[in-house]
């Protein structure tokens, strides 16, 4: 027997009535109509408020019948809303879809819960509220999404194959769109088409750096700014220790907030490790508050749901907490499912330009906290990223369709531009889908530079459970996917106590046009600062690079610029040059360079054997020589300023000039340092260098 709906009044009865719990209501129907395990197909009640009259900006109650036209929705309903409705009450149901003209608002003076065990679509407008019109302190307004599986996200992948291949795998040329639909499978907040999303809780700063520390039998510290920071928030505290000491880039405190006094709190335990703090020094930690009163999350820990923007979306966030979102890629499933992030924008351009995040706490999920791809204008500041696998703040483009090195269109389209970063943490970023039976599956990066500018931000404890893939690091400016603007600000960034390389600068670019200023790495697994890949023009001012496992500066890249510098003035433990991919047409220039002397020699270089070239040869593409200039060095008494040694090439070449050490008082100001078997005319071997020293 079929049965026919011939009233909306007929519709509604049918409908499961009553305002459910904010958790509770088990056993809805899985998304899309199809039966749960072991049960039968059915068909959810739909339930649409009815069609606006005049645009009341007030709106109906959520759990008042009458706005439904009889019945309130139940937790099988899919909703549609295409009036002003006010949600006041908690409510579950199976779905929600905001129609172009609906709006959805919080209350302001209620608290309220949405629990949806399928997609809450914004086409309309979904108000948790403005900078101007918060949902202020006593009121907590969620929005939570239960049932579902990661296994059964299936993603948007791009829609476009290679067919031509070369060694970048596909042909250079343009980037490709991919459309985007959404899919019920993979439950989360989509906003899509001209949806708006705006979301505003209690004021509250993100993360601070610590003034003063604190450790195991201290439970009180000192931040910068504690702005709205309250009893009973969640704060994580970030590793500080050396990385001499076990576990360096693990130890992450989690704890409530017993007091707060100013910029001073009192946890309510103290932490299992130190955290060291300061006002004006380089080692010194974060604390990041994760805890916020306008919260979209998933049920608990073991699924994780996403928002998606895409189309003309707009999203506006503000003192807002995203937790347990990120579903998780597995072993066998590599970077599935494709576009799935807490947060991910999806190829908008200038669309997004609208759109921010601020003062907000992503954390707990399992893929990147932010992504925006292909998609201009974000603003992203005071955002703290906690505990997240993968990538933890992202701008890319898809290259899949082009190659690695893909070919920017003209008119910038395919790239993306100004989506800038100011004062972001990425913190505890885990490698993921490691089990013993699986090799690795993905990298591990905290922030992604190129694409708009990155100021004041941090990156700790990333790959935490491993280490960095090949060149990547903490903070990386890729080869690929982010496009570089000459005028992107890379400044006042610090990375600490990462498993691999601090900072990585690896790509090939001519275009940047302003120093990388004032950035710090230290206690970093690997490199504190990585520079290639093959040649670029960027400059690195007055850096700090200290107690990191390798290199302080490792060189890989030649300059394509003889009238820039590579470093310029800053404080390091040692530097050196790892081996060049191409013969380099200038010198790498290092200029006014303080040495810690925690590091003997200060210079260095690799000492292998030539392999399958001619070492012979200053040309030889296969044995590189190496080639630096070092311009005022300032290098501690007790520390040996120079090992050349040999190398895999006879004509590699150090220039020095302005050269000052106590314990070398009888050497020039200037000179040039060779392989010890490269006898240039006027010189000698220096055996304290471990080079032929040429005066000049």
């Amino acid at each position: 027997m079929i049965l026919r709906i011939r009233s909306l009044a007929t519709a509604l009865a049918i409908v499961l009535a009553g305002c459910g719990g904010g958790g509770g209501g088990g056993g809805a129907a899985p998304v899309g109509g199809g039966a749960a395990s072991g049960g039968t197909v059915t068909t959810p009640p739909v339930v649409t408020t009815p069609q606006p009259t005049g645009g009341s900006v007030s709106g109906g109650s959520w759990c008042d019948s009458a706005t439904w036209g009889g019945t309130v929705p139940g937790a099988t309903s899919d909703v549609t809303i295409s009036n002003a409705v006010v949600l006041d009450c908690n409510a579950e149901v199976r779905s929600v879809t905001i129609a172009a003209g609906g709006k959805l608002s919080a209350s302001r003076s209620r608290s309220s819960t949405l629990t949806l065990h399928g997609n809450l679509v914004v086409k309309g407008t979904l108000d948790y509220g403005t900078p101007t019109d918060r949902i202020g302190n006593g009121v907590v307004a969620e929005i939570v999404f239960k049932g579902m599986l990661d296994q059964n996200y299936v993603g948007t992948p791009s829609d476009f194959s290679c067919v031509t291949r070369d060694l970048n795998d596909c042909v250079r040329g343009p980037p490709q769109d991919t459309t985007l639909t959404v899919v019920n499978s993979d439950v989360g907040l989509w906003v899509v088409d001209d949806g708006v999303f705006t979301a505003a809780g209690q004021l509250k700063k993100a993360w601070s750096k610590l003034t003063e520390g604190t450790d195991a039998s201290d439970a009180m510290f000192s931040v910068a700014d504690a702005t709205g920071w309250r009893v009973g928030d969640r704060v994580v505290l970030t590793p500080t220790a050396k990385i001499a000491v076990a576990g360096y880039a693990k130890q992450f405190d989690e704890r409530e907030i017993a007091s707060v006094s100013g910029n001073t709190v009192t946890l309510s335990q103290s932490p299992t490790y130190a955290h060291a703090g300061c006002t004006d020094c380089i080692r010194r930690g974060e604390a990041a508050n994760l805890s916020r009163n306008v919260v979209v999350r998933s049920f608990d820990a073991t699924a994780h749901a996403h928002v998606m923007v895409a189309h003309r979306g707009i999203v506006q966030l503000d003192s807002v907490e995203l937790r347990w979102l990120g579903p998780e890629h597995t072993c066998t499933r590599a970077e599935e499912p494709m576009r799935r992030a807490a947060l991910y924008f999806h190829q908008q351009r200038d669309a997004s330009d609208d759109s921010f995040v601020r003062h907000a706490a992503i954390w707990g999920g399992k893929r990147e906290f932010f992504h925006a791809e292909t998609s201009n204008g974000i603003e992203v500041t005071d955002v703290a990223g906690y505990d997240g696998q993968g990538d933890g703040f992202v701008r890319d483009f898809d290259f899949s369709a082009c190659g690695l090195r893909c070919m920017e269109p003209e008119d910038g389209l395919g790239a993306i531009r100004r989506v800038n970063f100011t004062e972001v943490l990425a913190a505890k970023v885990a490698v993921p889908g490691r089990p013993e039976d699986c090799a690795a599956i993905g990298r591990a990066r905290g922030i992604t530079a190129g694409g708009g500018d990155t100021l004041d931000s941090v990156a700790t404890g990333i790959a935490y459970n491993f280490h960095d893939f090949g060149n990547e690091a903490a903070l990386t400016w890729a080869e690929e996917r982010a496009g570089h603007s000459p005028i992107d600000l890379f400044n006042r960034n610090v990375a600490h106590n990462n498993a691999g390389n601090g900072i990585s600068n690896w790509q090939n670019n001519t275009k940047n046009d302003t120093p990388f200023a004032d950035n710090q790495s230290w206690s970093n697994g690997s490199n504190g600062f990585l520079h290639g890949a093959y040649g670029n023009s960027v400059v690195f001012k007055d850096l700090t690079a200290v107690d990191n496992g390798y290199r302080s500066f490792g060189i890989k890249s030649t300059m394509m610029d003889a009238t820039r510098k590579r470093i310029v003035g800053g404080m390091v433990d040692d530097v050196g040059p790892i081996l060049y991919t191409f013969v380099p047409d200038y010198p790498v220039t290092m200029s006014n360079l303080k040495f810690t002397g925690t590091r003997s020699p200060a210079f260095t270089q690799v000492h292998d054997t030539c392999v399958g070239g001619n070492e012979n040869d200053p040309a030889d593409g296969n044995c590189i020589r190496a080639w630096l200039r070092l311009e005022n060095p300032i290098i501690p008494a007790g520390t040996v300023p120079f090992d050349f040694g040999n190398h895999v090439n006879k004509y590699s070449l150090w220039e020095v000039r302005g050269f000052s050490h106590p314990d070398y008082p009888a050497l020039p100001a200037n000179f040039d340092l060779y392989r010890r078997d490269n006898t240039v005319a006027g010189g000698y071997y220096y055996a304290a260098f471990d080079a032929w020293l040429v005066p000049r």
